[in-house]
């Protein structure tokens, strides 16, 4: 058997019927089939299968549970294996039904062709695959989408903030190089060389406080740029790293 085969799971609670098909699809068009006759079982199954599988073939009218409350059971477990449901004559009303809940398509059991039903499990499981990469791909593209409309905002909240900070920063900078000489003589000798100390520390951490503002500002422009090639980068962070006095690894 063909290890890229499809997985069946059908569930039919008539036996004889059930046992024929699987054996048609087993032998005649490589399907891996696994076979229950009711719809606990079906239930049972697939909660415990350790690979779950390609395509779900389902009866409607089973005792105790039929389909349709097997496929409500299923979408309430967010499982979206596709499901192709089994009818009887006359039952149109509850494949509409079965449709609604999340199933693929249906077939009247009285009219299954096997060759036909083999075209109808291939294209459900192709149809199942190109939503699955439909879904992922409109995710993708709502988180870019996020993204950007983050990166739009942090930009703006810095723009607005960087001026007032680096006008904050110099400000604080001036004050502590030309205010403290009059400040120095009023006090007594003894605490000069204390106050120069703790003034000293003030402008070196106003000093790497501008040189962080400077760099953090430029991280973001290679960023937002979206076509900073790797050499800017590495440029930046010597850059950084250098004015910064932080020993790189």
């Amino acid at each position: 058997m063909n290890e890229n085969s499809l997985s069946l799971l059908l569930v039919d609670d008539e036996e004889t019927f059930a046992k024929v098909l699987a054996m048609h699809l087993r032998d005649n068009y490589g399907y891996k089939t696994a076979v229950v006759f009711s719809g606990r079982d079906a239930i049972h199954t697939i909660e415990n299968s350790s690979t779950g599988f390609d395509v779900i073939l389902l009866d409607y009218l089973m005792p105790d549970m039929n389909g349709l409350n097997v496929l409500q059971w299923m979408l309430e477990q967010k499982n979206q294996t596709p499901v192709i449901m089994l009818t009887a004559a006359g039952s149109e009303h509850v494949a509409v039904e079965a449709l609604k809940l999340g199933a693929y398509d249906y077939v009247r059991k009285e009219l299954v062709d096997i060759e036909h039903l083999d075209i109808l499990i291939r294209g459900t499981h192709e149809r199942h695959l190109y939503r699955i990469t439909e879904t992922m791909e409109g995710e993708k593209q709502n988180e870019m989408a996020l993204n950007e409309y983050a990166t739009d905002l942090v930009r703006l909240m810095i723009n607005a903030v960087s001026p007032t900070l680096n006008t904050a920063l110099a400000q604080l900078a001036g004050s502590i190089e030309n205010d403290p000489e009059a400040l120095l003589t009023r006090l007594p000798e003894n605490d000069r060389d204390e106050l120069k100390k703790i003034l000293g520390d003030i402008q070196r951490n106003v000093r790497l406080l501008e040189t962080a503002t400077r760099g953090l500002m430029r991280i973001f422009e290679l960023v937002y740029a979206h076509h900073s090639e790797i050499p800017d980068i590495e440029n930046l962070n010597n850059w950084f790293h250098k004015e910064l006095s932080i020993p790189q690894n």
